[in-house]
């Protein structure tokens, strides 16, 4: 045969202390309220001291952390008393993760686009050694079409001058 459930005589020993910490909560003037329930030094429902609390057996602490309506009746309280609910720190855990991969993510990007601007300022760079080059080599063409248009010019006057002028191809 087995054995009857402990759950509802948990519950009934749970909303009995709850209640009187609620109790507590609201009898405090609100400027100056202070939770109730027992809570651990980060601000979380110290939910071992909770089940200490109510008598509960070391065995049976984990009904207040797996049984749904035992955790949810905790969670109300904490959460109206300013205290982070049971299993936040899971939430937190799961959040960091992400925050975590999002920055991993983030640097992999950042990355690549620092090396994709290196890259570019190499092409940049060749592009502007290459325009200069061609610079240099327009600036000595058109140094020589001076000289060349200065002799003909030269030679021009000279026949205008009358003179016979020997031409070369």
């Amino acid at each position: 045969m087995a054995r009857p459930s402990v759950i509802p005589q948990v519950r009934i020993r749970l909303e009995a202390y709850l209640n009187e910490r609620e109790v507590e909560y609201q009898a405090q003037p609100d400027k100056h309220r202070r939770p109730t329930l027992p809570s651990t030094p980060d601000g979380k429902v110290n939910v071992r001291a909770v089940a200490q609390a109510i008598d509960l057996k070391t065995t049976q602490e984990k009904y207040l952390y797996e049984r749904a309506e035992l955790t949810q009746l905790i969670n109300l309280i904490a959460v109206g008393q300013g205290l982070l609910p049971i299993g936040s720190r899971l939430v937190l855990e799961v959040c960091d993760k992400v925050l975590k991969e999002r920055m991993v993510r983030q640097a992999k990007d950042s990355a690549q686009a620092a090396k994709d601007s290196a890259q570019a300022v190499v092409e940049a760079q060749a592009a502007q050694a290459e325009l200069l080059e061609r610079l240099q080599a327009a600036v000595t063409d058109i140094e020589m079409l001076k000289a060349e248009n200065a002799r003909l010019r030269a030679q021009l006057d000279s026949i205008l001058a009358g003179m016979f002028v020997r031409v070369e191809d």
